[in-house]
């Protein structure tokens, strides 16, 4: 187990951030962030960051929730509010799991990936192929989640709270399910404090990117992206499943599958399986906006 959170060393590490506040314990940074850029969105300016030396009940996609053993993760809410249309929306899990991929390149000298579109990924310690992940494990999530203020009039610019958890110190025995690896487990001793800052930094600097319309941010993103190339299947929403090439990014963000038909699909929302991924050897071919 990781050393506990020092509050003065991760507020000294997050120069960019607006507010940073350190809490030893809650069920979900997410769920508090955004309960307070609802009610008391004063308080909490663009750029806030939360970080919980242990969240009891992070929350995942479909409303899916996990928690590590204390002091073994860094978990981590970021405030944004972007200036982007809400059809923009999109590209900010995926800047973050940019982010998330290059703090963990930096810190840990692990070669990372993006899994669209909100999981990252890092090869298997053992290299074994697992169905749906093929060579990669989840080492890391992001779920954004956009709020309304209380009161605020239709039309308002949203927020969006970003949320980040990474596996940093977990022994085998402590991950959730065989597709998850941790920082240690794949032989990298990292301190959590350290990565915070690098992330953070990372994420920040995206996002004043993007609201500046930076058009290569998209083939930044599509250059770690391991779905990129490989032949994937798609839960959708309703029960449906799509099958077919992850061909690229759409300008929304959105995957773009294309099935054996031949047909241009845009998913925005679904899990998805790697079929035949490329494994360990490195993340798709660079593709961006398709």
């Amino acid at each position: 187990m990781s050393s506990p959170l020092d509050p003065a060393a991760v507020v000294a590490a997050l120069p960019g951030a607006s507010r940073v506040v350190v809490v030893p314990r809650t069920a979900s940074t997410s769920t508090d962030l955004a309960t307070g850029a609802r009610t008391d969105p004063a308080a909490w300016p663009d750029g806030s960051v939360l970080v919980a030396d242990h969240q009891a009940a992070g929350r995942g996609r479909a409303g899916r929730t996990w928690e590590t053993p204390p002091g073994t993760a860094l978990t981590v809410s970021v405030l944004l509010r972007p200036t982007a249309g809400a059809d923009r929306l999109g590209w900010v899990p995926l800047l973050t799991g940019l982010a998330v991929v290059r703090a963990v390149n930096e810190t840990a000298g692990v070669r990372a990936a993006v899994k669209w579109p909100n999981d990252v990924l890092v090869p298997a310690p053992d290299g074994a192929v697992l169905e749906g992940w093929g060579a990669w494990r989840k080492v890391a999530g992001v779920l954004a989640e956009v709020v309304v203020p209380d009161g605020a009039p239709a039309g308002s610019p949203p927020a969006v709270v970003v949320g980040v958890g990474v596996n940093v110190a977990q022994a085998a025995e402590d991950l959730p399910v065989p597709s998850a690896a941790s920082l240690r487990g794949v032989g990298a001793d990292v301190d959590r404090t350290t990565l915070l800052g690098v992330l953070v930094r990372h994420l920040l600097a995206l996002d004043d990117r993007w609201r500046a319309g930076d058009p290569s941010l998209g083939a930044e993103v599509g250059a770690v992206c391991a779905t990129l190339g490989a032949a994937v299947s798609v839960d959708l929403p309703g029960g449906r499943v799509l099958t077919g090439t992850a061909a690229g990014l759409a300008d929304d963000g959105a995957l773009v599958v294309v099935d054996a038909a031949g047909r241009r699909h845009e998913v925005h929302a679904g899990d998805v399986r790697h079929v035949r991924a490329a494994g360990a050897q490195g993340p798709g071919p660079g593709a961006g906006r398709g």
